[in-house]
């Protein structure tokens, strides 16, 4: 399984019952860790990094995949959001 053969989308949903596709999710944001973990004090980055590992792990699991609104569903959210907030 490559990350140019499958979407964000497909992974995520993979990952959830697959260590192989969780590895792959986890390769694919290396380069946005790594480039976060260089604003951080170099003897915290090792922690820090597994960190944010398990929290990224953490949040695919408790993401559904399934209740991501269309298009039509979220335009009509933001509208229902803009009227109780005015």
């Amino acid at each position: 399984m490559s990350s140019v053969d499958v979407s964000l989308y497909d992974l995520v949903k993979k990952s959830k019952h697959n260590k192989r596709a969780m590895k792959e999710l986890i390769d694919l944001f290396e380069p946005k860790l790594k480039k976060s973990l260089s604003l951080t004090q170099y003897g915290q980055r090792e922690d820090l990094e597994q960190e944010l590992k398990c929290t990224l792990i953490k949040s695919v699991q408790r993401y559904n995949v399934d209740t991501i609104p269309g298009f039509w569903e979220l335009k009509e959210q933001f509208e229902n959001l803009k009227i109780v907030l005015n």
